[in-house]
């Protein structure tokens, strides 16, 4: 109740509460003022995902060309996924030991740490040695132990067909080389060549390569590839040809089993029947395949004889070697277009010179020795370099050709501690 004494002093209370007022005030707009900044306050936007137990772990994204991990099956949950910072040689050895997720001694009982623990296994993958080589020219890669097996089955199925040992100089070998007999060409179209051409690298070479008969003529449709298993077959002509599918297939077979084709373009230089025909039929026979220039300091050019330039060919065509590869990007098909066998029809004497003797009796007997681009009075005119140096030339491309074809896939093998 509010007494006579406390109704005569209002002048002075209200007096005393006014002079309070300003602190009332003041308090009350700093209440004011707290409420605007904090009662509308917001969370911006934070440049990194905050997880926390109620939030899904981010997807990581894997490195380029490594596949994501496998998802976690729902009986079998990331318990027991180890992080180490530094993967051990068993791991760094074995990709797949890590993909189980039981080597650990870390538990994982958070999202952040699950999402820790992807990126990692995913970082290890990366950099855990692939340990694959190139089986062909842009083809895909190859388990070493998958490659070693093709590498040692093509090395025996030339081993079979030459009986091939040693390398460069010391090569030993036996083997029977073989014209090409195909649909359409003339593939016989210099027939004293290939005697002369291994009957020389015997000579050269000591006898240690030596053929076991004549070079013979093989059918190319046949199934001989197969069971004469030549480790090279020589193909030469001047006319335009087309393989039939036997022969596509027949090819296309004896070179994957590890043999190899020799193609000496018999009119020399570019653009001409033959090597228009020749380039579109082995496109047909190995069709991801194309053609490439050797240098000149390719190991053909010293597998026998050092050569420090590529031998001119007939009328000074100096086109250079092209191939073709194939297993463990090792050449399978070689390509001279510079007629070389013309060279080859000019045997050479012990002095190694042209033989202008035109018929003779010994072991190399019975055959024409010049050759018809020799000794004519078309000589240095439609055959203006058939010289002694020029066919001497030829003959040394062509042992350092047969050498390198006998041995091609040796120093792989030995590089993989096979040989």
């Amino acid at each position: 109740m509010i007494t006579v004494a406390q109704i005569t002093d209002l002048p002075g209370l209200f007096a005393t509460r006014l002079r309070s007022l300003p602190f009332y005030l003041v308090a009350l707009l700093l209440h004011l003022l707290f409420l605007l900044i904090f009662g509308t306050y917001t969370v911006t936007e934070h440049s990194e995902p905050i997880i926390t137990v109620f939030t899904a772990p981010q997807p990581v994204t894997p490195a380029a060309n490594v596949p994501p991990p496998p998802p976690p099956s729902p009986d079998r949950s990331l318990k027991n996924v180890s992080s180490p910072a530094t993967p051990s040689p068993s791991i760094r050895n074995n990709p797949r030991a890590i993909t189980g997720g039981r080597s650990t001694s870390q538990l994982v009982t958070s999202p952040a740490m699950i999402a820790t623990a992807i990126q990692q296994q995913s970082q290890v993958r990366s950099t855990a040695p692939t340990m694959t080589l190139d089986a062909g020219h842009g083809g895909p890669n190859i388990p070493t132990l998958k490659l070693r097996q093709i590498l040692t089955r093509a090395a025996g199925f030339l081993q079979a067909g030459a009986g091939v040992s040693g390398s460069g100089r010391s090569t030993r070998a036996r083997f029977a080389c073989y014209w090409a007999v195909y649909q359409g060409g003339d593939w016989n179209c210099n027939p004293t060549a290939l005697p002369n051409l291994t009957a020389q690298v015997a000579r050269w070479s000591r006898d240690r390569i030596q053929q076991k008969t004549e070079p013979q003529p093989i059918v190319v449709s046949s199934k001989d590839l197969f069971t004469i298993k030549p480790p090279f077959i020589f193909v030469t002509g001047h006319k335009d040809f087309t393989f039939t599918d036997e022969e596509i297939e027949n090819l296309r077979q004896y070179l994957h089993a590890g043999g190899a084709i020799w193609a000496d373009n018999d009119l020399p230089g570019r653009r001409s029947r033959f090597d228009i025909a020749f380039r579109r039929e082995m496109k047909r026979v190995l069709t991801d395949r194309d053609f490439e220039k050797l240098p000149e300091d390719h190991p053909i050019m010293s597998s026998f004889y050092p050569l420090r330039r590529l031998p001119s060919g007939m009328n000074f065509y100096q086109e250079p070697i092209e191939v073709l590869r194939l297993i463990a990007n090792e050449i399978a098909v070689v390509y001279t277009l510079n007629a070389y066998g013309d060279f080859w029809e000019s045997a050479l004497d012990e002095n190694d010179r042209i033989d202008r003797q035109l018929y003779r009796t010994s072991a190399r007997d019975g055959y024409h020795k010049w050759g018809p681009h020799f000794g004519s009075y078309y000589t240095a005119t439609h055959y203006r370099n058939v010289t002694d140096e020029a066919v001497v030339n030829a003959y040394k491309l062509g042992i350092n050709i047969v050498v390198h074809l006998l041995n091609r896939y040796d120093d792989r093998l030995r590089a993989m501690g096979v040989r």
